[in-house]
């Protein structure tokens, strides 16, 4: 599949599960929303690698499993695997705007702490490097 392509079933994919995700269906009644959460979340600029590097192996799947692979994620529950580095890697655009704009996890599945976000960012931020 050609790259844009991809990209364009990727954003439609993203947008698709952003409905279907852990807050539930927004025709059903179950979708929320927490401004709470959404106040609490603060704004990062994860523009420009920063050293450090965080490791995929010691700071980002730890972190992934913690948070993401054993809620909206599982195995069978979550819209998309973030169970691998190219599960990770491949739903990368869609990571960095969910974390930046304080939309994953969704408000009924707590949030992350701020150094999390930093780390998940600036990891992405230098590339999403295999380390």
């Amino acid at each position: 599949m050609a790259v844009g392509a991809r990209v364009r079933s990727l954003r439609a994919t993203m947008a698709l599960a952003s409905l279907f995700g852990c807050g539930g269906h927004p025709a059903d009644g179950t979708a929320s929303v927490s401004s709470s959460a959404a106040l609490m979340c603060t704004a990062i600029d994860a523009s420009v690698c920063a050293m450090p590097t965080p490791s995929y192996a010691s700071d980002i799947a730890p972190l992934l499993d913690r948070e993401c692979n054993d809620t909206c994620h599982a195995p069978g529950v979550g819209p998309w695997p973030l169970t691998s580095y190219s599960d990770v890697v491949a739903w990368a655009i869609s990571i960095r705007s969910d974390v930046e704009g304080c939309k994953m996890p969704p408000p009924d599945a707590g949030s992350l702490e701020d150094v999390d976000r930093e780390n998940v960012l600036n990891w992405l931020a230098c590339g999403a490097p295999d380390n």
